[in-house]
């Protein structure tokens, strides 16, 4: 008798996994926002701001390190309060410098965050409506899965989707 309840038992949890097989996918999201034609074009915008950004600090740094060696050059020439000032300014300018460097990091950081979720945001109702036809009850993600069958991966199809819809995305 127990040898029974036993079977019944791992019969109702084969079938239940057998469904839950036939509704579950996977996607890579990060896939999707990296290779979409929106997120090909934000990864170059992106790619430019951060050259810009290193070129203007780049700059700006060396402005303070010839300020710098102008300051230690002038040492033993300038009176002692000249000297002093000399140095308190020069301090000034660097904690001037990396507060620029800060905020245009924050201010980088901030866009590229912004604009990846513009490109989540235009990809969830494709994927919402893809869980709908489907008859999808769960969605994970796939990096979160060690082994999982290739069919269960949708991620091409939406991709291929998002482009369909998604051409361009204004970033701004």
């Amino acid at each position: 008798m127990k040898f029974f309840f036993v079977k019944i038992f791992l019969l109702f949890i084969l079938i239940g996994a057998s469904n839950a097989n036939e509704n579950i996918r996977f996607i890579n999201i990060n896939y999707i926002v990296n290779n979409s034609e929106a997120g090909k074009t934000l990864n170059k915008i992106i790619e430019n701001k951060s050259k810009k950004i290193k070129s203007e600090l780049n700059d700006l740094g060396k402005k303070i390190e010839t300020q710098k060696e102008k300051i230690i050059s002038q040492k033993n020439i300038l009176k002692k309060e000249e000297y002093e000032k000399l140095v308190k300014n020069y301090e000034d300018e660097v904690k001037k410098f990396n507060n620029v460097r800060l905020k245009k990091n924050e201010d980088f950081n901030k866009y590229r965050m912004d604009s990846q979720k513009k490109i989540i945001e235009a990809l969830n109702p494709l994927i919402t409506a893809f869980l709908k036809k489907e008859s999808v009850q769960i969605l994970l993600q796939k990096e979160q899965i060690i082994f999982g069958d290739k069919k269960l991966d949708i991620t091409e199809e939406i991709l291929k989707r998002f482009n369909d819809k998604h051409k361009k995305i204004k970033f701004d």
